[in-house]
């Protein structure tokens, strides 16, 4: 009877199959999770046989030389931990596994591609053979205690073979010898001298392989002993070697003949990587811990330094102008991995002259090849600079100071890096950013003084930049101590320095005179971009407005009255002086009330608000505006004596109003913002003079008279005796020019609906005319529109003397001027008409935020019909749509307990009236629209306070219609009755 064959073994060989398959997984969990069960079912219980683990053996290194997926990662790790388990210390040694020598043996057999293969069949094989000997290297089982070196030997032989012979596989070679000799420095020193012997013994020893084998040799291993006449002091760092050091690792062809045959065997490498070699990050090592050492060590041994090395093998060899593209890329790398890791005190080395010229070609444009790799350069002084905030200040002076940077680096490589740089820096390193935009502002490394002011204008640019993107604390008790308020304060002061301090005129011993002098413009640039900071800051800083200003003028007047500073640019006579002084008195004393009121008040808010006017005003004041001082002491007198509480101020609105309106007549942000704010604290104190100030500004012509008479100018155009040299000049068919005045009296006239001149076509060709005229006449010739075959009885150039022609180009010269004196009087016309636009929008502004605050105000109700002829007479869009919105509002926030309370009813009804006479003359559909949302206010007013009113509302919208129906001046629209109706309607109910 047979027996019956078992069933165990295939179940091995199936399970040993997935493993073999999950070795080769891509993910590296699985192919661990593999390596632990091959151990664990086959070598650690014990259960296999020799001859098992020999076939496991023989499987796991074909395994390395097969190209699948993760196959030799998997492998490799599974054959480290399979020959330490069996052949390590505490190995199993079962019988009949191969002992090290058979499978150093077993090695060459399997991994030697015999007979006819292909070209990447071969290079499986070479791969197979140096993980197996990096697998046998891992283990440990070479290096055991009784173990001779015979076995070391032959494994370093199987790696410098594959070294010298495969130059696409000497970097993997040179890497595991590199990483041997680190594990060897606690081993028998035997080991680690026959690493070294053999590197002379194959030629290797001035490779970069070679160099980074001798500085591990080096580093861990004192006692060894190297060949002499390799290296000057037996040393690849020292100085002497620096510039073959260089040549070496840029992988360029050797410039000197071979000493002996070995070295003239090694072939050169082929192909290019993208990494650069490894010894690059061995040798930059080294360096990096010299200089963390301190420099002893490198005189000692006359090892060149950090900054020689990156200079000469760095700069110079790869960021050079005729290196390749590959050899650059490298240099951006490298560059990476060292701001990446470098000491902050090596960091300005790595700035070099050709690192900088490169990097900023790269980045300008993204078309470049190596763009993308100068912006990850980039990107990461940025990563550097925001984990450790003190790199920000050694990186922002490499990249804008000479003699490499430039202080225009963002605009040149069209990136926000010097923007981001200063965004991230913190109070720690305030101290050297102001010390390096100082020595930019006074020595922007150009003698001409265009180009110094306009190097001085980007850093201003920069440092408002950085202001502007700063995160501000909302909280008040915070401002003082938090670092991004240190900074904005740092920086305003900075600005401030150059903006209103002669500093030619500094003590003898400061160091501040400009080179070249600073002028007017960049004082004035500076002065603008304060401006710019503060507009941006006072909307921010909501708890305490004041807060940026008031530090700003504190710091300006307490360096200005120093005797060891500066003096002020600010040329102030004793008047001047007086004023200014009396201001500071008051500034303190509202400043010091203010803080004293509890916070989130209204009086708080009040005191912060003129705490900010003062501020500004005094600024101004610095800032040589000629109106200021007048402003500053009208706040004086404002102010006299009256501090104590807010309501004490409630008779001087008018003047504040007055004050206000000219800081909104000015072309400013700040100005703007300053009067939105000090208006919003005093709007319930403003009186009926206050609100007739801000009417008169809307029924202000549009024109030049109007804006004349707004600011107290004189109408250049009624004043024609400066043109009196033009009027020598014979006028041809004048009378068809109508006179500047004539046009803007008809512009006035016009009763909103304006025909401005620069838009009448027929104007235009009548100067046209005229102008021919003239210049014809000048001539001595036809006008183009007159009979060309007519005979001509004006004398020829050609018989014209000196003395006609000299007359001649006196009458054209005339005639041009004439021209371009009518030119100048369209333009000023429509700046004119521009500027009186924009102030009444500001006034509208003002007057929104009081019918915000006072619609309930009684005073409220006289902007009606200014507000309504406003919309009617203006010739802006955005005039109108202001004055609309403004009444929108107004008629939705009088409503129920918002109403005015009335005395005397008949004011109002004289207001009702005067509302429905506006609402009768010509208007847009919104005009109507508006009339009658002011009408229905004025009803709910009546109404509020009695409501037989009604019986009289009634009868005056009767009469209206009545108009409406009998009176063809009468131009009311239809929807102004179907508004009164669905509001009767409402009322019903």
């Amino acid at each position: 009877m047979s027996k019956k064959r078992g069933r165990e073994q295939p179940a091995v060989d199936t399970q040993l199959v997935e493993i073999y398959e999950d070795l080769a997984n891509v993910d590296e969990k699985i192919r661990l999770k593999a390596a632990h069960t091959l151990l664990t079912n086959f070598v650690s219980e014990g259960k296999a046989t020799g001859d098992q683990l020999n076939e496991i053996l023989r499987r796991l290194i074909r395994g390395l030389c097969s190209g699948r997926k993760a196959s030799r990662l998997g492998f490799s790790i599974a054959l480290t931990e399979f020959l330490t388990e069996l052949l390590g210390p505490n190995g199993k040694n079962v019988e009949g596994f191969q002992g090290i020598s058979g499978l150093i043996e077993t090695l060459k057999t399997l991994t030697h591609a015999a007979g006819n293969v292909s070209g990447q069949e071969e290079r499986d094989h070479q791969f197979g053979r140096l993980f197996g000997a990096e697998s046998i290297i891992k283990s440990g089982i070479l290096f055991q205690s009784g173990t001779t070196s015979e076995a070391w030997d032959q494994v370093l032989d199987v790696t410098y073979d594959l070294a010298k012979k495969k130059p696409w596989l000497r970097e993997e070679c040179g890497f595991i010898l590199s990483t041997s000799v680190h594990n060897l420095r606690d081993k028998d020193l035997k080991y680690s001298q026959l690493v070294i012997d053999k590197l002379q013994t194959n030629g290797l020893s001035k490779t970069s392989e070679g160099i980074a084998i001798w500085i591990a040799a080096q580093s861990e291993i004192p006692s060894i002993k190297f060949l002499s006449g390799v290296w000057h002091h037996d040393d690849p760092l020292d100085r002497k070697e620096l510039s073959r050091l260089a040549k070496i690792l840029k992988e360029a062809p050797a410039a000197e003949p071979a000493k002996d045959a070995s070295e003239s065997k090694v072939p050169q490498k082929g192909a290019w990587s993208s990494n650069p070699h490894f010894a690059w990050d061995v040798i930059l090592a080294k360096l990096l811990n010299i200089e963390l050492a301190g420099l002893k060590e490198r005189k000692k041994s006359k090892r060149i330094s950090f900054v020689d090395f990156w200079e000469q093998c760095v700069d110079d060899n790869l960021f050079a102008a005729p290196s390749s593209e590959e050899r650059k890329f490298w240099g951006f790398v490298l560059f990476q991995r060292m701001i990446a890791t470098a000491p902050v005190h090596v960091v300005p080395g790595l700035f070099t002259k050709n690192f900088m010229r490169c990097l900023t070609n790269q980045l300008a444009s993204p078309e470049r090849y190596l763009h993308r790799t100068a912006d990850r350069a980039t990107k990461a002084m940025v990563a550097r600079a925001r984990t450790h905030p003190s790199f920000s200040s050694p990186i922002l002076k490499a990249l804008l100071t000479s003699p490499h940077g430039d202080v225009n680096f963002d605009k040149l490589t069209k990136t926000k890096t010097v923007e981001t740089l200063l965004s991230q820096a913190d109070k720690s390193i305030f101290e050297q950013l102001g010390a390096i935009y100082n020595e930019l502002i006074l020595r922007p490394g150009v003698q001409d003084e265009r180009e110094a002011a306009s190097r001085r204008l980007i850093i201003a640019d920069q440092l408002t930049s950085t202001v502007r993107n700063m995160h501000i604390e909302s909280k008040a008790q915070k401002l003082e101590s938090n670092s991004q308020h240190v900074i904005i304060r740092s920086f305003l002061s900075l600005l401030a320095k150059y903006a209103y301090f002669d500093l030619e005129k500094a003590p003898s011993g400061q160091d501040n005179r400009a080179t070249p002098p600073i002028s007017q413009a960049s004082r004035q640039t500076f002065r603008s971009r304060i401006s710019s900071c503060l507009t941006h800051l006072v909307a921010q800083t909501r708890i305490d407005p004041a807060y940026y200003p008031h530090h700003l003028i504190t710091k300006i007047h307490g360096q200005g009255g120093n005797p060891n500073f500066a003096p002020l640019l600010l040329e102030a006579d004793g008047r001047v002086r007086e004023v200014i002084n009396t201001a500071w008195e008051r500034l303190e004393k509202v400043y010091v009330k203010g803080y004293s009121i509890p916070p989130e008040t209204s009086a708080r808010d009040y005191f912060q608000s003129i705490t900010l006017l003062y501020s500004l005003t005094i600024l101004q004041v610095y800032n040589e505006d000629p109106e200021a001082v007048i402003m500053l002491a009208e706040l004086n007198d404002l102010f006299k004596g009256k501090l104590r509480s807010k309501s004490s101020h409630e008779k001087n609105s008018s003047a504040l109003v007055e004050i206000l309106l000219s800081f909104i007549s000015k072309p400013s942000q700040l100005f703007r913002r300053l009067a939105h704010q000090v208006f919003t604290a005093c709007a319930a104190n403003i009186d009926e003079e206050g609100v007739q100030s801000m009417i008169t500004i809307l029924e202000t012509k549009e024109s030049l008279s109007g804006q004349a008479e707004m600011f107290d100018q004189d109408d250049g155009e009624e004043d024609t005796s400066e043109a009196s040299d033009v009027e020598e000049v014979d006028m041809v068919d004048a009378g068809s020019i109508s006179s500047p005045a004539e046009n803007d009296s008809k512009t006035d006239d016009s009763d909103g609906t304006p025909e401005s001149s620069e838009n009448d076509p027929d104007g235009t060709d009548d100067e046209l005319a005229a102008f021919d005229a003239k210049l014809a006449q000048a001539l001595g010739t036809r006008p183009g529109n007159e009979d060309l075959d007519a005979e001509d009885s004006s004398l020829s150039d050609e018989d014209m003397d000196d003395e006609q022609m000299e007359a001649m180009d006196e009458h054209l010269e005339k005639v041009f001027r004439e021209k371009k004196k009518v030119t100048s009087k369209k333009t000023e016309k429509k700046d004119a008409k521009e500027t009186i636009v924009n102030f009444k929008c500001r006034v509208l502004e003002l007057l929104e935020i009081y019918v915000k605050q006072q619609h309930d105000n009684n005073l409220a109700l006289s902007l009606l019909l200014p507000i309504l002829a406003a919309i009617r007479t203006t010739t802006s869009p955005l005039v109108s749509s202001k004055a609309c919105s403004l009444m929108r509002e107004y008629a939705k926030l009088c409503k129920g307990d918002g109403v005015p309370k009335v005395k005397n009813a008949d004011t109002v009804f004289e207001l009702l009236d005067a509302v429905h006479t506006e609402a009768m003359k010509e208007g847009s559909n919104v005009y109507a629209s508006v009339c009658s949302q002011a009408s229905l206010l004025l009803v709910r007013v009546l109404v509020s306070h009695d409501r037989e009113c009604l019986r009289r509302v009634v009868r005056i919208y009767g009469d209206t219609q009545e108009k409406a129906l009998f009176d063809a001046t009468c131009k009311v629209k239809t929807s102004f009755f179907t508004d009164w109706q669905n509001w009767c309607t409402s009322a019903r109910k």
